[in-house]
């Protein structure tokens, strides 16, 4: 758990109230604020709605940077980042604001009240799940409610037993075999002891492939920055091979120069990477990401010029992250806090109606609220 480091709970409330310090509103001022002071701001107060939003609602406070003695609206970058939170354009289904003098207020309803309601709505709220797929070339973010049917269907997939005769259902695949992947065109390449610099590969980027160029500067971060979504979407889907050292448009090997990396280093800072996704299980396997690493000398004019790192990835039985999913809680004890990826998955799929987690009620008035908290402050 990782408690927020500039999310005050105010205590002196029998409801949840989040103090989100200084803020600039309005969306003239707003447009002429610095933009990191802008995004740090923007993302205060998103975290602080989501912490409200999973915890039965409350009230999120601040004081106006920008003192005005004429109602201000809170700014198109607040509005955005509050709609892509709840997936809806209609803030109002769960959100109010009140301005009192230099005081400015937004009343946070409870997720659980939310208009769409329906098995298919996510049970909590989140940032980012951390959860990605393939889809033809390209990576996809899953959002929340991609994710929640992901995770509900990977845990009704395991309820299938591997003697029953019965199918899974149609809208879970059968995992991808270790032959199907032997028998992709990718294979061959991916068993070379050597290749050419300069070599055009006969097959393209596809559900299954992706190339990547090697960056000359800082390899080894490089390395650390593409394996997570791009290693996580092909376990999440059906597999495939990542390629680092082959040029994406003209399919061309070019490996990375040897002065810039050692073959060991590079192997060892791949798995490294592979190694600290975090996974779910919903079945009873204990296992990481399956995969095989494989560092391929890339000659030259019949001289040695460097390497190329081919990954080989198995279809995973149940859920790879790229990180810990962004989603935060709130109560009085504990401040506005974080969710580990177990915890995270737990709500996401596992808690229903009269489960263990307790959430605050939001009982008081907002406008009783919004006045008491003015005359104190």
């Amino acid at each position: 758990m990782e408690t927020h480091p500039s999310l005050e709970v105010e205590q002196s409330y029998p409801d949840l109230v989040i103090y989100a310090g200084k803020v600039t509103l309005g969306e003239k001022d707003r447009n002429k604020m610095d933009s990191q002071k802008r995004k740090l701001e923007k993302t205060r107060i998103t975290e602080a709605a989501c912490a409200l939003l999973n915890s039965g609602g409350g009230v999120i406070a601040m004081q106006m940077a920008n003192k005005s003695e004429h109602p201000v609206e809170i700014g198109l970058d607040l509005e955005q980042s509050l709609r892509e939170l709840i997936r809806s354009s209609d803030l109002g289904a769960f959100f109010e604001t009140k301005q009192q003098e230099d005081q400015f207020y937004i009343f946070v309803k409870s997720w659980r009240c939310s208009p769409e309601g329906g098995s298919t709505n996510p049970r909590i709220c989140s940032l980012a799940s951390s959860l990605c797929y393939r889809s033809f070339t390209s990576v996809v973010d899953m959002d929340s409610r991609k994710a929640f049917n992901f995770l509900k269907d990977k845990k009704k997939y395991v309820k299938y037993s591997p003697t029953d005769d019965r199918a899974p259902p149609a809208t879970i695949p059968r995992a991808k075999s270790q032959s199907s992947l032997e028998s992709n065109p990718a294979f061959e390449i991916f068993q070379s002891e050597k290749l050419e610099h300069g070599q055009q590969l006969l097959f393209s980027e596809s559900t299954f492939i992706e190339f990547k160029r090697f960056s000359t500067d800082h390899v080894q971060q490089y390395i650390k920055n593409t394996i997570p979504e791009n290693i996580s979407a092909f376990a999440n889907t059906e597999g495939g091979y990542l390629f680092i050292g082959v040029d994406n448009e003209s399919k061309t090997v070019l490996g990375c120069p040897k002065d810039n990396i050692d073959r060991d280093s590079l192997k060892a800072v791949a798995d490294k990477a592979i190694s600290k996704l975090p996974v779910f299980h919903f079945c009873s396997s204990k296992n990481k990401v399956s995969y095989e690493t494989r560092v391929i000398d890339v000659f030259q004019e019949g001289s040695l010029y460097g390497y190329l790192c081919a990954i080989k990835v198995e279809q995973f039985c149940c859920a790879v992250f790229l990180g810990t999913p962004i989603s935060w809680m709130v109560d009085k004890e504990k401040g506005v806090y974080s969710l580990n990826t177990e915890e995270w998955v737990h709500m996401m799929v596992d808690v229903g109606p009269g489960k263990s987690f307790s959430f605050s009620v939001f009982s008081a008035s907002f406008e009783f609220l919004c006045i008491l908290h003015a005359q104190e402050v």
